[in-house]
């Protein structure tokens, strides 16, 4: 039982972290976390983990572009070439 809750520890940290960066890769890996320590016995914990990360992610994508202006640009419109002469 105790590899499953410290899984869900590390996932829900992986889950709150992922609300302050534009990378969804955080919240990835708190789902996947979140999963495994579910279905190795932390059901409870491992489901909320899990919801947690869903929710994160989409309040990280939805609220973090006006939050956060200018951090947002590069990651969603890719590097810009520099003006030529």
């Amino acid at each position: 039982m105790f590899p499953a809750r410290a899984l869900c520890v590390v996932g829900m940290s992986f889950a709150v972290v992922g609300v302050f960066f534009v990378s969804v890769a955080t919240d990835i890996l708190g789902m996947v976390l979140g999963a495994v320590g579910y279905f190795l016995g932390a059901r409870v914990f491992g489901a909320v983990v899990v919801i947690l990360s869903i929710a994160t992610l989409l309040i990280g994508l939805l609220v973090g572009p006006a939050a956060l202006p200018g951090s947002y640009d590069q990651p969603t419109h890719g590097t810009e070439r520099p003006a030529s002469d």
